[in-house]
């Protein structure tokens, strides 16, 4: 039973690193369409998987590891693709993180832009336009 808890346990992680490699694509390509399925497919892998891991504690995996080569292997495997989810989930935080960055830049840009361009009025009350798109044309 704990053999099989831990190959379950194993291909939900395999199945949470192709969540994590969908999620750095839809974030580098900056398709946000698709993003907000894959992060409840990944949350929900998360929770089965650590659902899963309850249930090992409970029936006494780390006594069954002691005592079977079989299932320290498979739980060195386990342990090793954890790993990599980690490495490619701070990856994607990283990806996030500049992605709001730029986000953040591109809006302070556009709020310069806009208010350039826009009508304001003065202290005395009087509309200023001065800066308005076509305002400078001479010709």
């Amino acid at each position: 039973m704990l053999a099989e808890q831990l190959q379950q346990q194993l291909t939900l992680i395999n199945t949470l690193q192709s969540i994590l490699e969908a999620e750095t694509t839809c974030l580098k390509e900056k398709n946000f369409s698709s993003l907000k399925e894959i992060l409840s497919d990944k949350q929900n892998a998360l929770q089965q998987i650590a659902s899963i891991d309850d249930s090992l504690i409970k029936n006494g995996l780390q006594k069954a590891l002691a005592e079977n080569e079989k299932l320290q292997q498979l739980k060195q495997e386990i342990d090793k693709q954890l790993r990599s989810c980690k490495k490619s989930n701070d990856i994607n935080g990283q990806l996030v993180t500049l992605s709001m960055k730029s986000n953040k830049h591109l809006m302070q840009i556009l709020k310069q832009e806009t208010g350039k361009n826009s009508v304001t009025y003065n202290n005395k009350g009087s509309l200023t336009s001065a800066s308005l798109l076509g305002q400078d044309i001479k010709a």
